[in-house]
């Protein structure tokens, strides 16, 4: 787990924490032309809070989490029609170190 990672972990532990629900959901819309560019985003409860992680993150940072066992995909789904359409929602083990 990079620096990177640590600080988005931190970040989803706390809104977890401080909430009522375990679970986040990531997304992502690409609204079809440039210069405009892929949109992705983390919500908890409905309400978006991943405009604080570090600029450069990407959904392999949430995968890595996964892999280490703090995120479980409880559901996932892309539009076949655009895969830049994208939900996937997770379990956050706050408890995993």
């Amino acid at each position: 787990m990079d620096e990177r990672q640590t600080i988005i972990k931190n970040q989803i532990r706390a809104m977890v924490i401080g909430g009522e629900s375990d679970e986040i959901t990531y997304r992502s819309e690409w609204l079809g032309y440039l210069p405009f560019p892929v949109f992705h985003w983390i919500e908890h409860q409905g309400e978006s809070f991943s405009s604080d992680f570090p600029f450069d993150w990407t959904l392999e940072d949430l995968a890595s989490l996964e892999r280490m066992g703090f995120l479980e995909i409880l559901e996932a789904y892309e539009n076949p029609d655009d895969p830049f359409d994208r939900d996937i929602r997770y379990r956050v083990h706050v408890g995993c170190v």
